[in-house]
């Protein structure tokens, strides 16, 4: 079960109540609703559901599974698993592209990450896996 279905189903504030021997204030359960009607209104505003279902930021990225279970929940009509992996696949050409068009470090890169971290130390880039030693 997600944090946001253990918010809108009320499970939640039920636990925290009984962990605090208090009252169910709701609060979480009253939150959640208030940010899937913002997902969907955010949704009408700044996105575009694609033909097959799919659905994206106008600006290009395509939505985080985080935001679309609160679509989903509402009865957006979209396909949470078209995004899914529309969204893989956008994420694995950006890092392919940044792997193809990375640098090395400059001197003082090198310099900075040797006092953060200490001489002789390897760091590893984990998007490209290169190792650099300090």
């Amino acid at each position: 079960m997600t944090r946001f279905e253990q918010e809108i189903s009320g499970l939640l504030d039920r636990q925290v109540a009984e962990r605090k021997g208090t009252e169910n204030t709701h609060y979480w359960e009253r939150s959640a609703k208030a940010e899937v009607e913002k997902a969907v209104k955010e949704a009408n505003e700044k996105a575009i559901v694609e033909e097959d279902g799919a659905i994206r930021w106008k600006t290009g990225s395509y939505l985080m599974d985080d935001f679309c279970e609160k679509l989903e929940y509402a009865g957006y009509a979209f396909s949470r698993s078209a995004t899914r992996e529309a969204r893989d696949r956008q994420v694995s050409e950006e890092l392919k592209a940044y792997r193809s068009q990375k640098r090395g470090y400059s001197s003082e890169e090198i310099a900075e990450m040797r006092a953060a971290f200490g001489s002789g130390q390897v760091i590893v880039d984990i998007i490209t896996g290169e190792r650099i030693t300090l």
